[in-house]
């Protein structure tokens, strides 16, 4: 048997009533998993999540979970305010097990948007597992905008890379027989034993 994590570490500074929000998502988010029933939401937060089902103000909160009926951001939350900038708040989240990265950007998304206008926000995850087995283990990371947000994960950054350095070492096998390190050029190499150097070089 095999158990497989997602992990994640990060922080990012808001304003005061964006994490007012943000606590609210989590104390919402608690008693779900709960199976408690949240107070009514406040203006503020219906808001920033639109039901979209009339009769349950708290179903625009619910769909940004991959599964409605499990809404867990699967981190510890922790906020306070910097000592250097106290006008602003500072979010940490973090977990080693169940970290959701699509929850996450959502609800950073939603609650965040004075904050998103100045700068995006982003973070990294990764994925490991208690046995080598293959796939398991990887990650990603996610930019968020006012507008939007964009995923990454290594399995992509993988495909493409291995797709480019094909390409490439081709090209310079065919040239050379060797394939060229772009910092590290052949051609700067061969000068300098020409010259009487002796300096090692790395060939991937």
């Amino acid at each position: 048997m095999a158990d497989s994590y997602v992990q994640g570490s990060f922080s990012f500074s808001c304003t005061h009533a964006e994490l007012a929000l943000i606590e609210e998502a989590f104390e919402a988010s608690y008693a779900f998993m709960a199976e408690d029933t949240p107070a009514d939401p406040s203006p503020e937060f219906l808001a920033a999540f639109p039901p979209v089902e009339l009769d349950d103000p708290w179903s625009g909160f619910l769909v940004i979970f991959p599964d409605p009926d499990f809404p867990d951001f699967g981190v510890e939350f922790e906020a306070g305010n910097p000592r250097g900038r106290p006008e602003v708040s500072t979010v940490f989240l973090y977990s080693t097990t169940d970290f959701q990265p699509d929850a996450l950007a959502q609800l950073i998304r939603h609650c965040c948007q004075d904050t998103l206008q100045q700068a995006p926000i982003g973070f990294e995850w990764a994925c490991s597992c208690s046995r080598p087995r293959v796939g398991e283990f990887g990650g990603g990371a996610c930019e968020i905008f006012a507008d939007g947000m964009a995923f990454k994960t290594t399995g992509a950054m993988l495909s493409d890379m291995l797709s480019h350095k094909s390409q490439a070492a081709s090209a310079a096998e065919s040239r050379h027989g060797w394939s060229e390190d772009p910092e590290h050029p052949l051609a700067d190499w061969q000068a300098e034993v020409a010259n009487g150097g002796t300096r090692l070089g790395y060939w991937p």
